[in-house]
Order: structure tokens, then C-alpha cells, then sequence
């Protein structure tokens, strides 16, 4: 039986192996992980990935609705579970499974934005909010009609979530659409649909320069982020960069501190992030700043 993929023909084995399998003491998943990173023991490896099957599974019930396979989300889940004990610190003061989540998640997530809609797009971060949270916006706006969002009612969930209006009638209009040919015929004219579309493909130089400014923007917040504690840097992901952050309360058990201790270090840390990052980015102009 693979791990990685729950085909259909092994899809009983699959989920049977993941019943029967037992969970994992605090204690025996710290010797597993142990034996795995220090000794290579394959078998702890297995059945360190196989008592978290159930986190997947779990998991890729939050995904349902985008007209996704389940066994691709599990599988895509499984990768995520891997990569995560790759990169497990049996150091830190953390169990397996929450750490493992992030990554299960984060690997389903990329996933449906890429598979689910009927053409590919651009993953920025505004498409990712607005692929999560639209739909619900919308049936909230319009009811059970599911009719198309008006001017205003485009501006009104611009507005709440943060984004420009054409983002909002984008991510519409790619959600709703069917997947049309390009070369199917328009009206009687007979012109192929592929011609009367505008192309808006960058250019070579355009491709060059987002490029290197993405590329700079990596590194200035790269140089930032390592002036940061490991304190503040686990604060910050925690609090600001998951999809779900963490409870000031889960935080101040983690450090023993108070929750509005919590929060002034969360405070502390996000302006002494950008003035690394402002640091950086003087010492690096004007040899380093694309044109």
C-alpha cells in the first residue's frame, strides 16, 4: 500500500490501514522521530507518517465543494505530511501533529487554487483570498439566486476583504465560468473564440523585471527576518502568516507569559521587522534595486 496516493484500488487498504493504526504517545512520537532523524530508521519513519493518516483525511474534509477528487487531496495531504517530518525540529517544544498540520494544509491549499477553477491563473495573494472567501461573501450578498455580484456589491467585497474591484469581478467570472475552446466558432461571423481574446501576455523585459523585483523583495525580507529571535519569529508566523493564527492564550502557554505579553512582542516584532527590512534595503541601494 502507498502512502503518498489512496488509489481506488487501494483506497479500503488505505483507510483501513489508517483505522487500525493506533496514536502516538507524547513520548513515543519524540523516540520515533529521534530513531528517524538520527539513526535514518525507516520504520519509524512509517509509522510516524501513518499514525497522522487521520490529520489528512481530516484535513481534506475542509476541501470538499471544489469538485476535487478526495483521493488527490489526501494524496497532495500526504506530501505535506512528509515534507513536514522532513523538516521536524524533535527539539522544540512541540508535538508532531501541529507542526504536520500547517504543512497538510498548505500543500491541499496550493492544490485546489491550482486544479479547481477551469483555467490556471496567477497564485498572488490577493487570488488566494479572494478564492477562499468569495464564494461565502457571495451567497450572503445574493442568497440562494447565486446571481451574478452587481457594481456595487463587487465594490462592497472589495472593500471587505482589502482588494481591488477587478480582482473581485476576476475571481467571479473565473469560478462561474465553464471552460470554453479557443477555437470554437463566435455568432455568425465564424471567427475562432481565441482570436478575439486580448493578449495580455507580459513581456520578455516586463517577465525580467517582476522577476528581479521579486527577487530583491526575498532578499531584503530574508536579511529582516534573521534580525529577528527565534521568539519573535515564531510569534509572528504564528500570529500573522498561518491561515489560521494562533490564540494570544496558545501562545502565552507556549512562553509562560501573559497574553498582553503576547501581543506587545507580536507589536514589538512586526516594526522592528520593517526597519530591518528598510535597513536592508538601504544597504543595498543602488547596486542591488532593479531598474
Amino acid at each position: 500500500m502507498s502512502i503518498l496516493r489512496p488509489a481506488s484500488d487501494t483506497a479500503s487498504a488505505y483507510y483501513k490501514a489508517m483505522r487500525e493504526t493506533a496514536l502516538l504517545t507524547g513520548e513515543e512520537e519524540v523516540e520515533l522521530i529521534r530513531r528517524w532523524k538520527e539513526g535514518g530508521d525507516e520504520k519509524a519513519r512509517t509509522r510516524l507518517l501513518s499514525a497522522h493518516l487521520r490529520l489528512v483525511v481530516k484535513t481534506a474534509g475542509q476541501f470538499k465543494g471544489y469538485g476535487l477528487s478526495g483521493a488527490d487531496l489526501v494524496a497532495e495531504g500526504n506530501l505535506g505530511l512528509v515534507r513536514a517530518l522532513e523538516s521536524f525540529d524533535p527539539d522544540r517544544n512541540l508535538r508532531f501533529s501541529t507542526y504536520a498540520q500547517w504543512w497538510v494544509r498548505a500543500a491541499m491549499f496550493e492544490y485546489v487554487l491550482k486544479f479547481s477553477t477551469p483555467v490556471n491563473f496567477g497564485l498572488s495573494a490577493e487570488r488566494k483570498k479572494l478564492f477562499f472567501k468569495l464564494r461565502g461573501i457571495k451567497a450572503r450578498l445574493t442568497g440562494p439566486s447565486g446571481n451574478a455580484l452587481s457594481v456595487a456589491e463587487t465594490s462592497q467585497v472589495a472593500d471587505e476583504l482589502g482588494v481591488r474591484d477587478q480582482r473581485v469581478a476576476e475571481m467571479e467570472r473565473l469560478l462561474t465560468q465553464s471552460p470554453r475552446s479557443l477555437d470554437a466558432p463566435v455568432g455568425e461571423t465564424g471567427i475562432p473564440f481565441g482570436e478575439l481574446l486580448a493578449d495580455d501576455t507580459p513581456t520578455a523585459e516586463e517577465v525580467l523585471g517582476e522577476r528581479q523585483e521579486l527577487m530583491y523583495r526575498r532578499e531584503l525580507l530574508k536579511q529582516a527576518w534573521e534580525g529577528l529571535t527565534e521568539r519573535e519569529r515564531d510569534i509572528v508566523t504564528q500570529r500573522t502568516l498561518r491561515e489560521n493564527p494562533l490564540r494570544l492564550e496558545d501562545l502565552a502557554q507556549r512562553y509562560n507569559i501573559s497574553r498582553e505579553r503576547v501581543r506587545q512582542i507580536e507589536a514589538a516584532a512586526l516594526t522592528k521587522l520593517k526597519a530591518l527590512a528598510r535597513a536592508a534595503e538601504a544597504k543595498l541601494l543602488p547596486k542591488a534595486r532593479p531598474a
